[in-house]
């Protein structure tokens, strides 16, 4: 079983070091920069990981080491073949649309904070899907749906993409080529 398959499901505080490249929820990928002992506030002095989001390099986040909760939003990144069994074993797993617009939104917005590969790839899929049906009939995919589009997409362009040493585009078409999917005209 991979790691993301359940990264919330771990019970004890990893221990990672400097120079790590690691997975930081909706942050993506990320360098620790730094792991050191820093006093925020008179009242909290201790040790800390420097995480720097690889695509926003002028951003700095502190993740206490001691924090389960939030080193737990912290995961490893997986391997070129780990990325390629994790593709391949989204063949067939649908997501079904939700009709209601604000249940619809919801669970969306969950799948998006969980950050789980898995996860955000039928979601994608589940969408491009309904953006198809739509276009046939002539309609347009609500703005909002767009919008959640875009961010499950920007997710997995940075940690594929990072892993890969692909660009944007590319992630998309290295993805298809993997599920065997011919690209829409």
């Amino acid at each position: 079983m991979f790691w993301f398959l359940n990264r919330k499901g771990r019970n004890t505080v990893k221990r990672y070091e400097k120079g790590d490249y690691v997975q930081y929820g909706v942050n993506g990928v990320c360098l620790i920069e730094d792991v050191r002992r820093d006093s925020l506030t008179k009242k909290s002095a201790g040790e800390y990981y420097v995480l720097k989001p690889v695509g926003e390099r002028s951003s700095t986040i502190l993740v206490p080491t001691d924090s389960e909760t939030l080193v737990g939003r912290m995961a490893p990144l997986p391997g070129r073949e780990e990325l390629d069994e994790l593709i391949l074993s989204t063949r067939g797993r649908e997501l079904e649309w939700i009709d209601d617009r604000k249940e619809r939104a919801a669970q969306f917005q969950q799948a998006v904070k969980r950050c789980d590969l898995r996860d955000l790839l039928c979601l994608v899929g589940c969408i491009y899907r309904r953006r198809l049906d739509l276009t046939a009939a002539g309609k347009k995919l609500p703005a909002a749906d767009e919008t959640v589009l875009r961010r499950a997409e920007g997710l997995i362009e940075n940690e594929l993409g990072f892993v890969l040493d692909l660009e944007g585009p590319q992630v998309g078409a290295y993805i298809r080529e993997k599920l065997g999917i011919e690209e829409e005209e």
